[in-house]
């Protein structure tokens, strides 16, 4: 059994895992998951360019049932329309692909990494494709499917799968010298002089809450906040004394970066945890560390907005 702190952290885990499984990631993912429950029973299918994946992307042999794996970018967030029917095609011509390469078929799974609520036009596609296809079992398998799949797991499958999930006990443990390891590696790879650092400001009551993140990145930047003060203290006393204005103006002209390209909020604070991360396997002590590290940064208003975006004079 999971404790709560245990399952909500596992949660959170799953949630970045899924936001960084795009294209082939998601059937990578998708295929260590499904073998560490089948085992054998399961069968990952690769794709051979040369002749196709024959419109599966995974086999479970009894009974027979056909996956399709897709993983748009930002886990589908800020589709645009022709995103949406790029989607809803893949939906059409993969269960008819998978029809007619698998005439034995008995269900098929639609596998995708939508965090967010599933777009409407997917749904809908799929209970048309119920209608007509009465015999055979049509479903979809996300972020619901792919939590009630991890729990089904023991701990050390789950931490080979996610990751080592933070705890609330690992946030109350934050380990300074992980959080120095993080800020050094990203001062080596950025330009310090790519944006200065500004004055700073007192944080405003309301920021988690105007800035448009869900309860989700809030909740990750809650327990964050609870080191920022350490964290603050390791930069302000670090050997280099421009780390602090360095640091910040590279986290702000990432935030700009993104900002730009009309990304929604929680993807922006996800793609500043990758910069911040390194992309590489996530422990416990990272976890922790980046978080501690991102709501330092947004308690110094150096990511994200100060003020309301209504309020802001152009």
């Amino acid at each position: 059994m999971h404790s709560p702190s245990r399952k909500k952290a596992i949660r959170a885990a799953l949630e970045l895992k899924l936001r960084r499984s795009k294209g082939t990631r998601l059937q990578d993912f998708f295929a260590e998951l499904m073998t560490a429950i089948h085992g054998d029973k399961f069968l990952p299918i690769g794709s051979d360019y040369s002749r196709g994946d024959l419109k599966c992307d995974g086999l479970l042999l009894d009974p027979l049932t056909i996956f399709a794996c897709y993983g748009p970018v930002n886990a589908g967030a800020n589709a645009t329309e022709a995103a949406m029917k790029t989607a809803i095609s893949k939906v059409d011509t993969d269960f008819a692909g998978a029809l007619r390469h698998w005439p034995k078929l008995k269900v098929w799974k639609f596998v995708h990494n939508y965090v967010e609520q599933l777009p409407a036009q997917i749904v809908q596609k799929i209970l048309e494709l119920c209608e007509q296809h009465s015999a055979i079992k049509i479903e979809l398998f996300g972020k619901e499917q792919f939590e009630n799949a991890l729990f089904s797991l023991d701990a050390k499958a789950i931490e080979a799968l996610v990751g080592d999930a933070a705890t609330d006990e690992d946030f109350r443990a934050l380990q300074p010298t992980v959080v120095l390891s993080v800020v050094e590696s990203i001062m080596a790879a950025v330009d310090h002089r790519l944006v200065p650092d500004d004055t700073p400001v007192e944080v405003p009551r309301q920021k988690l809450h105007f800035n448009g993140l869900s309860a989700h990145s809030q909740d990750r930047i809650v327990k964050g906040m609870q080191n920022a003060v350490r964290v603050a203290k390791l930069v302000q006393d670090h050997q280099d004394p421009m780390l602090e204005g360095n640091l910040a103006g590279a986290f702000k002209a990432k935030y700009l970066d993104f900002k730009a390209q009309s990304l929604d909020p929680d993807d922006i604070l996800f793609h500043l945890y990758e910069f911040a991360a390194g992309g590489g396997r996530t422990s416990a002590a990272l976890d922790v560390s980046v978080w501690s590290l991102l709501a330092y940064l947004f308690e110094k208003c150096m990511i994200f907005e100060d003020k309301p975006v209504a309020t802001r004079v152009a």
